[in-house]
């Protein structure tokens, strides 16, 4: 019966479920789960249960629970009374008995608990009774317990007996009888919490331990056996990880003062299972444990591991107990726990500089949960106040507060005793820098200088970078930069500028936020100052090298503007000071235009959007340090930074404005985007005078080129420079100015210029997207003028009407009746339609984004959509299909499978255009048939194999028509095709609808299909052996148009569905370096033919293949491979000193250099034209002069045919260089390899007197002549 054990809710007062509490009758419940089973304890239980309930039934009894009881009760009684009692019978009716006794009234069992109590004590007494009964038998007890508890909660004497019975089996020698005492136990004395019983029941397990510690002590153990008392003292220690939270207050913290000289003992075995109690305590909600006590056993615990005999386990939660055990002594007395926390830290500082992985990971994680748990304000500012107090730190008479002796302990961790755990003990680090925070300077100085000097130590020794700078970004945060540049200075001023710490550049860059700009202006700007004269000073001497790094360092230190400027904590009072030197750079020094910009946008940014600070204080990823400097960023702060900022706008908008028409490019639009920034925050009057005075400019500019005839190309830029800077003002324009725009640009959209053409559809599509009142109030004007403008409209400006036409669009379906939508769709689709086709890559992607988020506007009923105008606009897309031209056709094809793509609404709609697509198909048109299969690539993938059952075998005739076809590229497609249509609908469905004559396709497709699997399934196996978890999610997946219209099938067909799967599906840990690893291999073919082309080619390999034929695309590709490759050949460059002077190393070998010796080249590179093309010969010789094989040429003799013996070198010697044919699988390439080093040893005698290296070459050119005649005469 030891099998019977039945998974039953804690006992409890309110638990009165039984085995199945769906099911009232305890006979169905046994034999429901029992009675399929052919073990003998379980047929003795049916049996049993089923005798019951038929005599019941004989009996004409109700099959309750009462009933059950007294049946078992009384058959108990019956068969102890025997001599020799069945104990398969013993343990069935105890069995029952448990079950039952939870199902009877409480006041059934209070008037019949002698007679069960006494049958339970005799029960479990009997000798026969196995572990099972034993189990059931302590249930029965610690049910009654409870129950008597409810009932006579003041009356100890009524329920100590049994309580005692109950007890004395916790030191029961059979394991599962004593587990089970544990956990009755356990619900006993929960049971009795808030009543007079628990102190006596405390007091009992208490006496219990005394009495068999005073046993095991005082007896002297036999020699094989140990002392008396000492098993049931380790019981009971067991017991209390279940038991002693739920104690008295009294015999809980005398429990404890017994596990202090048990500690002492340093027994392995007793001091895990006092930790494991302890553990258990300290996870409980004890708020009566003494303090005292429980910090006395934590540090006893600690001071044990300095003893070498810990294993790694009691190591392992030896560090997650410090970690627990000192918060709870935190929460109960504070003083006391922090007195203590150096030794605790020290102990995990042992516990962090072993060698073992989990262990070393458990006192890293104690250690920053205790320092963010028990190192508070007030003991840092104590720290603080003695330093500060004391004044010189090296000649202080007091002793070390807690927190330095903690810091020191901290600092202890970057000894090379840890180097191996350099990555823990930075994190570590920096969990004391965040906590300690503007105190750090106190503190960590040393610490931090330790960093510093890490960074000196070269790569191949010190693999934790990467933790380095993080440590070290996380003390500047803390610090702030201008403590952290006190303490580790850049360093400029040096002579020598390998001596500038510019590795400090990016941790300032990265970590910087929150700091004063006059810090900034005072002290970074008071740098530039002294590094450009110190280049001026270069330049003057012509060190022109030295001079131009130099200038490299000035903008280094610009560059820590955007970092400054992120939440400054003094914008109101700094940022005029600031201003005029930001003017002068923005107009004299073009190179930090960017810089500049990106910081004045972070400024207007971060003041201006006052709505959204909550979402972001509320962001998980914000850290600490932004949610510090947001903190501070309240709403009166930002009102008066934005107040400085605007009285600013007038000087800085001047400034821009002229730095933007007299600038060459604006990398990035900065220049744009910072004048739109603060034309948004700006006084409206300062904005409409700027605006109308560039608007002069233009209608001057623009007149002097009508009146020329045809404008020139400085006259275009400038006039694209104006457009470009009057719709920068939009921000802060209102709707007169918005019109005088408009007005201004209507002539530039018929304009002849495709320059001025783009740059007025671009500023059109801005005040679209900008401003959604302008359609409403010009709607009929502007639907007139697009279709006006339409003949006219320059190939490069097509974008940029795409992006005003889905602004119209768009605004229509929202605001418009279905049938003006429908009408205005009408007018512009083909438009959109042949955007498709378009040859500029960027206006191609336009127009697909433009159809699928005017499917998005269409079907999204949260924006007012519905799915019927989706389909609608679907069957709109789809009436393409009938057009004349294959140009318009294939366009069509395009865009439906762009939307089947998108929406998996519309896959059955397009499905059902299949017909039409195998009509399509028998068209001897290239762009049709290519638009064709790739549609019919993307309903594949996203269809389900029910659907394509219906089309499958009209598909496969279809494709199979132009698989014959050499001219058009199309067989590599079709078989990818045909490929998908296998792995989706199965190879029996397509074998039955494919025509014999094309049946060696199929096969062909079934053995790839076989083999991938075969390798994957491989691939698996050896990846569940290793330890990386990887997540089993499906592959992200994205549009991609030229890999699905491509001529070409390079696309590896390894879970070709999944590169079409919806990407709503898409979940899991994987992100985006998933997605960039689960692309790689569908892209490596591309990459390899990529590689060695310029970008210009780029984007043709994408959709198009290179012309071999067309001699200027194949000579421009040529000449760029060539340019690669010296490149690469040059990725060395020469060697300068700080100086600027060219460093030149004479050296006797050169990689290059030829061997000095003549006549052994000779030799070696005679016979050499009969196969000095092959691959072979040319990997041989790789490998001979990267030094992998010796042929003996140093010891060539340039007189005599034989070797030298060379004075201070070995004996002549030789390698015969490995041939790979060794490793194959083939047994004819292993023998033949095997017959050329055996003919080495044959032929030695006959070679003596000759060169070793001679030797080698004319043998290995013999034996490839050998080899080949050999080859052709078994082709024959």
């Amino acid at each position: 019966m030891e099998a019977i054990e039945m998974e039953e809710p804690p006992l409890t007062p309110t638990s009165t479920a039984a085995f199945d509490e769906s099911d009232a009758d305890i006979c169905t419940s046994i034999l429901t789960r029992f009675g399929n089973s052919t073990r003998e304890d379980h047929q003795h239980l049916c049996a049993v249960i089923g005798g019951m309930a038929q005599g019941f039934k004989d009996q004409s009894l109700p099959s309750s629970p009462v009933a059950y009881f007294g049946a078992a009760c009384s058959s108990l009684d019956r068969i102890l009374s025997e001599p020799e009692p069945s104990g398969h019978m013993i343990d069935a009716l105890l069995t029952i008995l448990s079950m039952a006794v939870r199902r009877v009234s409480s006041a059934i069992l209070v008037k019949k608990s002698d007679l069960v109590n006494g049958i339970l004590v005799r029960a479990l007494h009997c000798s026969s009774l196995t572990v099972a009964g034993a189990v059931s038998g302590l249930k029965c007890i610690a049910h009654l317990l409870i129950v008597g508890s409810r009932v006579n909660h003041n009356n100890w004497s009524d329920i100590s007996q049994l309580y005692g019975f109950l007890l004395s089996f916790a030191t029961d020698s059979r394991t599962k009888v004593k587990r089970q005492s544990h956990l009755r136990l356990h619900d006993v004395l929960q049971s009795f919490q808030g009543t007079s019983l628990h102190s006596p029941a405390s007091q009992g397990i208490t006496d219990s331990f005394k009495r068999f510690i005073l046993l095991a002590g005082g007896t002297r153990p036999a020699a094989s056996e140990g002392p008396k008392g000492s098993r049931e003292v380790l019981y009971l220690l067991d017991a209390f990880k279940e038991c002693l939270a739920l104690m008295s207050t009294k015999n809980k913290n005398e429990i404890l003062e017994l596990f202090k000289p048990l500690l002492g003992l340093q027994n392995p075995v007793v001091t895990r299972r006092i930790t494991d109690g302890l553990y258990r305590l300290c996870l409980e909600d004890c708020p009566d444990v003494s303090p005292q006590i429980l910090l006395d056993l934590v540090c006893s615990v600690s001071l044990s591991v300095s003893n070498n005999k810990t294993s790694v386990d009691d190591m392992t939660f030896t560090a997650r107990l410090l970690n627990i055990g000192m918060t709870k002594v935190y929460s109960l007395n504070r003083q006391m726990c922090v007195i203590k926390l150096p030794t605790v830290f020290s102990a995990l500082r042992d516990i962090l500089g072993s060698e073992h992985e989990e262990a070393v990971h458990a006192a890293a994680n104690s250690l920053k949960s205790l320092i963010h748990a028990c190192i508070d304000e007030s003991l840092i500012k104590q720290g603080v106040d003695q330093i500060v107090t004391n004044g010189n730190m090296y000649e202080r008479r007091s002793g070390p507060t807690v927190i330095e002796k903690v810091c020191a302990n901290i600092e202890s961790l970057l000894g090379y005793h840890y180097t191996p755990v350099l990555d823990l003990a930075f994190q570590v680090v920096s969990a004391m820098f965040d906590k300690l925070g503007v105190y750090s300077s106190y503190f960590m100085r040393g610490t931090l200088k330790s960093l510093a000097e890490m960074e000196k130590l070269p790569d191949e020794d010190f693999p934790f970078r990467k933790e380095l700078h993080e440590c070290l970004g996380t003390a500047l945060v803390a610090m702030g930069p201008e403590t952290f540049i006190g303490f580790l200075p850049l360093n400029l001023e040096a002579e020598d500028l390998g001596e500038v710490n510019v590795w400090l550049f990016p941790i300032l860059k990265q970590y910087t936020i929150g700091a004063r700009l006059s810090f900034f202006t005072e002290s970074i700007l008071g740098m530039v100052e002294v590094i450009r004269n110190k280049s001026r000073q270069l330049e003057s001497q012509g060190r022109i090298i030295s001079s131009r790094s130099t200038d490299a360092l000035v903008y280094s230190l610009w560059s820590l503007l955007p970092s400054f400027c992120n939440f400054p904590s003094d914008t109101a009072e700094s940022f005029n000071d600031l201003k005029q030197p930001l003017c002068n750079a923005l107009c004299d020094e073009p190179d930090i235009r960017g810089i500049i910009c990106l910081s004045l946008q972070t400024l207007v940014q971060q003041n201006k959007k006052i709505a959204e600070e909550g979402n972001d204080l509320s962001d998980s990823e914000v850290g600490t340090a932004k949610q510090r400097a947001m903190a501070n960023y309240t709403p009166q702060v930002r009102a008066d930074n934005l107040s400085v900022l605007k009285s600013s706008t007038r000087e800085i908008l001047t400034v821009l404005s002229g730095v933007f028409l007299n600038s060459t490019k604006d990398d990035g639009g900065c220049l744009q985007s910072t004048i739109g920034e603060f034309a948004s925050i700006s006084d409206k009057a300062i904005v409409s005078r700027l605006f109308l005075s560039n608007m002069h400019k233009l209608l001057r500019v623009t007149k002097e080129a009508r009146a020329g005839g045809s404008s020139s190309d400085s006259t275009s830029r400038q006039r694209a420079l104006l457009f470009d800077l009057a719709v920068s003002f939009l921000p802060g324009l209102n709707a007169e100015e918005v019109d005088v725009l408009f007005n201004a640009i209507k002539p530039a959209l018929q304009d002849d210029e495709g320059l001025i053409q783009k740059k007025a559809y671009k500023v059109l599509s801005i005040i679209l997207g900008d401003f959604d009142g302008f359609i409403s109030s010009k709607l009929e004007d502007f639907l007139r003028l697009m279709v006006e403008l339409l003949p006219s409209c320059h190939f490069s400006a097509r974008r940029h009407r795409l992006d005003c036409l889905y602004f119209l669009i768009v605004h229509v379906a929202k605001s418009e009746g279905e049938q003006r939508w429908h009408d205005i769709i009408s007018s512009f689709l083909t438009e959109i339609i042949l955007g498709l086709k378009e040859a500029n890559k960027k206006t191609r992607n336009k127009a697909y984004d433009i159809l699928v988020q005017i499917g998005h506007a269409c079907g999204d009923e949260e924006k007012g959509g519905k799915k019927e105008n989706l389909y609608q606009f679907f069957n709109m897309v789809a009436g393409g299909l009938a057009g004349e031209t294959p140009v318009i056709i294939s366009a069509a094809m395009r865009g439906l499978a762009r939307l089947a793509y998108e929406f998996s609404d519309l896959v059955s709609s397009a499905t059902n255009l299949l017909p039409s697509t195998f009509l399509l198909l028998q068209r001897k048109n290239r762009e049709i048939i290519k638009a064709n299969l790739g549609l019919l690539k993307v309903l594949v993938a996203k269809s389900q194999a029910e659907g394509l059952q219906l089309h499958l075998k009209s598909m496969v005739e279809a494709l199979l028509k132009w698989q014959d076809d050499t001219k058009t590229h199309f067989k590599a497609k079709i078989k990818l095709l045909l490929e998908m249509l296998v792995k989706k609908c199965g190879l029996d469905a397509v074998k039955a609808v494919m025509p014999q004559e094309h049946m060696k396709l199929l096969t062909n497709i079934r053995k790839i299909k076989e083999r991938k699997d075969k390798k994957q399934q491989t691939s698996r196996s050896e990846e569940a052996k290793s330890h990386a978890s990887k997540a089993t999610t499906a592959r992200l997946s994205r549009w991609n148009h030229s890999k699905v219209f491509s001529d070409f099938g390079d696309e590896e067909t390894d879970d070709s569905n999944s590169d079409y799967m919806d990407t709503q599906t898409v979940t899991g840990r994987r992100g985006k370096a998933s997605h960039l690893k689960s692309k790689a291999s569908s892209s490596r073919a591309k990459s390899r033919t990529n590689k060695n082309l310029p970008d210009h080619l780029l984007d043709q390999l994408e959709d198009e293949p290179l012309d071999l034929l067309d001699r200027r695309r194949t000579r421009s590709a040529l000449r760029s491979s060539e340019k690669l490759k010296r490149k690469m050949e040059s990725d060395e460059g020469p060697e300068i000193d700080p100086d600027g002077r060219l460093i030149i190393h004479e050296e006797s070998n050169s990689y290059n250099e030829k061997s000095s010796h003549p006549d052994s080249d000779a030799r070696s590179e005679a016979g050499s034209h009969l196969s000095v093309n092959t691959k072979k010969i040319q990997k041989r010789r790789k490998t001979s002069e990267s030094g992998w094989a010796a042929t003996g040429n140093e010891y060539a003799s340039k007189k005599a045919g034989g070797d030298l013996k060379k004075k201070d070198k070995l004996e002549p010697y030789a390698y015969w260089p490995l041939d790979r044919k060794m490793m194959s699988r083939r047994p004819e390439h292993r023998a033949a390899a095997r017959k050329g080093i055996s003919s080495v040893v044959r032929m030695t005698k006959k070679l003596e007197g000759k060169s070793a290296s001679s030797i080698l070459t004319s043998k290995g050119l013999k034996f490839k002549r050998v080899q080949k005649k050999g080859s052709k005469r078994k082709s024959k």
